[in-house]
């Protein structure tokens, strides 16, 4: 199986730490934090491709061709626009049943393996902090699309970053979305549409740590220390 890392952002919100480190590479109890990211992907990948864009060489230099017997792949995003651009770039590379993942969050092992029994699947964080977009789910576990401004108190689904995907993906137009004045193209608001024609499944995640901020870094190093 093949799986994807996304690890090309500037990580603006970590600076100074990213203006000199990539944020993949940000470290972890002594480890970088994407080598806990590949460590933590199912025994079914073989194969990881990972995107890389801002301080690109870095990334090329500690992770090298392979890790645990595992290949490992590089493609650039020169452009950043978007996690749905992103994934485009390997159009020709993935072939049937496929993984994506942040390359800023840190997931359980045990979360992704539950994921890639499904053809199609999403992870979420059940919470009833505010988000951006909060997934929504019929009662079987589909995915039926992204709701801005839920209510408060309310218990949404955010978003994880993590999807299982195949080449059906790349039949659809990417969703056009507005981040800070400039348009990108999202990945989760592309299965939106998808969602229309196919099965997503939804798997609610027992344990996910982001690391966009100096807060959550600190959050993940307590825990792991």
């Amino acid at each position: 199986m093949q799986a994807v890392i996304l690890a090309a952002g500037r990580g603006l919100r970590l600076r100074p730490l990213t203006e000199t480190t990539p944020k993949a590479l940000v470290d972890v109890c002594g480890t970088p934090l994407i080598e806990r990211t590949i460590a933590s992907l199912p025994e079914e990948v073989t194969e990881v491709f990972v995107v890389v864009g801002h301080l690109k060489q870095q990334i090329v230099d500690a992770l090298g061709e392979s890790i645990d017997g595992r290949d490992i792949r590089y493609v650039t995003q020169e452009t950043l626009d978007g996690t749905g651009s992103a994934l485009h770039l390997l159009r020709e590379k993935l072939h049937g049943k496929f993984l994506v993942v942040n390359g800023d969050d840190l997931y359980d092992a045990a979360d992704l393996e539950r994921m890639i029994a499904h053809t199609l699947a999403i992870l979420v964080l059940s919470t009833e902090d505010a988000v951006a977009a909060s997934a929504l789910r019929d009662p079987d576990g589909r995915f039926e699309g992204l709701e801005s401004n839920a209510p408060e108190h309310e218990t949404k689904f955010r978003v994880c970053g993590a999807y299982v995907l195949d080449d059906r993906f790349f039949d659809y137009a990417l969703a056009e979305v507005t981040v800070h004045g400039n348009t990108e193209y999202s990945l989760p608001h592309t299965l939106v549409e998808m969602s229309a024609d196919c099965d997503i499944r939804v798997e609610v995640a027992t344990k996910w740590y982001p690391v966009g901020t100096p807060e959550e870094l600190d959050r993940l190093r307590a825990i792991c220390g």
